[in-house]
């Protein structure tokens, strides 16, 4: 549960975030093509942002593509895969980098309204990767946007318990869908709100 993913997670009661949002997908540019979307409206709407969005990026000679994470506050782009070689086909999550990539939002959290995240993978459903940023995020009172492969949907669920809602990010978002989010999490916070794992119906 989140409340046992930091060292200081068993004294004062927590926050949720304002809203905390799960993109449950089965397709990479699908979920990217919320991010996206989401970015923008918000940025429009004058909200201040931090965190990260992922980017695959093909590369020559090679089966898999390069995993690149975009620091929304600061526009700094960063690798995290290592190169294993043309033939590779495991795990090429590159966990220094991912934590480096990390600290980075973290020192951007103070200033910032909305936070994304773009993936809980298999690095965070094992117990590792963003596991601590993500519950920095949410006891600090930040609105969360994080994907969430529909694969780890009850490790999500195993470790966020109430702290979220989830969407269905579809291949293509309706006309009305990111308008729609996006103006609930640009919502001022109004006390304690326990999101439940309620469906948001947005898509």
């Amino acid at each position: 549960m989140l409340q046992q993913s930091r060292d200081t997670a068993d004294s004062a009661p927590r926050p949720s975030a304002a809203v905390s949002v799960a993109l449950v997908y089965d397709s990479g540019p699908a979920v990217n093509r919320w991010f996206a979307g989401l970015v923008t409206e918000l940025r429009g709407s004058g909200k201040s942002l931090a965190g990260l969005i992922q980017d695959d990026v093909p590369q020559p000679g090679r089966t898999r593509c390069d995993m690149v994470l975009h620091e929304l506050a600061t526009g700094r782009a960063m690798s995290i895969s290592e190169d294993l070689g043309a033939g590779a086909t495991s795990c090429r999550l590159s966990t220094p980098r991912l934590l480096e990539a990390a600290q980075l939002v973290e020192a951007q959290l103070a200033d910032a309204e909305i936070v994304f995240l773009n993936k809980f993978g298999k690095a965070e459903a094992d117990g590792g990767g963003l596991r601590d940023l993500i519950a920095h995020c949410i006891e600090s009172g930040k609105s969360l946007v994080i994907g969430v492969p529909s694969g780890n949907q009850q490790a999500w669920t195993d470790f966020c318990g109430e702290y979220f809602r989830t969407v269905a990010a579809t291949p293509e978002p309706s006309q009305e869908a990111i308008p729609a989010l996006a103006a609930l999490l640009g919502q001022p916070k109004t006390g304690r709100a326990k999101a439940g794992s309620e469906q948001l119906h947005v898509a």
